[in-house]
């Protein structure tokens, strides 16, 4: 009887090895051929962009909290570390595609030929400025907040004004698209020609974006510790601050991103 129930028992081990190991043998074959099939040069070029991103909001994120650490003068050096190595990816993006015929074997900034420069990194368009009076011109200030609800709101002429034309209002929307924003701080960044402090003022590609005065422009982004400032980039030098909503500063709209 002991003798049955073992060779019984035994049978059913060898199955469930034979089971175990035809199991490992099917995901070894479906893994396999998969990572051996490698991923195209489109798709090497996109991975390459996402994770150059989360790179960079990672690290602005740290630098953000050297403002509480070490001052804001560490600040402005870790900032401005994070966006040199960001803009930096590209060129590395660039020559492992060159030739592919994928997006990263293509110039970096895209101008579209309607007023508008596509940065192919970010996956940012941007407007570019323009010196006709209109409402693409450089000199054009704008308020972030006209005071409402301590100056949190986000009802300026900035947003009243510019994004509001820019979006359709009395007419159609500007390149085709009716989504723009001011940037958020770090997308603000990523359009600096060098890292802090500049050599070249004012610190952007003017052949691409347009003429651009060499001073404070709005971002979205809300002082977290002060609901009345908003951040802002000086594209004198590439300082990045913050200051009262009320205050009137320069602007530059964008739509889209990863």
């Amino acid at each position: 009887m002991k003798t049955g129930i073992r060779m019984v028992m035994a049978t059913i081990m060898t199955m469930r090895r034979c089971e175990r190991i035809w199991v490992a043998m099917t995901v070894v074959v479906v893994f396999g051929s998969a990572s051996s099939a490698g991923a195209t040069a489109e798709q090497a070029c996109q991975n390459g962009r996402y994770l150059a991103a989360a790179k960079y909001a990672a690290c602005e994120q740290r630098a953000t909290g050297t403002q509480f650490s070490g001052g804001f003068s560490n600040f402005q050096g870790a900032v401005s570390k994070c966006r040199a190595k960001y803009t930096a990816a590209w060129i590395k993006l660039q020559a492992k595609g060159g030739g592919t015929g994928s997006t990263c074997d293509q110039p970096r900034l895209d101008d579209n030929g309607d007023g508008t420069v596509t940065d192919r990194l970010t996956g940012l368009q941007w407007e570019r400025k323009t010196d006709d009076g209109s409402v693409h011109d450089k000199d054009n200030l704008y308020t972030w907040s006209a005071g409402g609800a301590g100056f949190a709101a986000a009802d300026g002429t900035v947003f009243t004004s510019m994004l509001a034309v820019l979006n359709g209002t009395g007419g159609g929307c500007f390149g085709g698209h009716c989504d723009w924003r001011l940037p958020t701080r770090g997308e603000l960044q990523t359009i600096l020609a060098e890292a802090y402090p500049c050599a070249l003022s004012p610190c952007i590609d003017a052949g691409a974006f347009g003429p651009t005065v060499p001073d404070d422009y709005w971002a979205a982004t809300t002082n977290a510790l002060n609901a009345s400032n908003a951040w802002s980039v000086d594209f004198t030098d590439g300082f990045v601050s913050n200051g009262t909503k009320s205050d009137v500063g320069y602007a530059r709209a964008v739509r889209g991103g990863l």
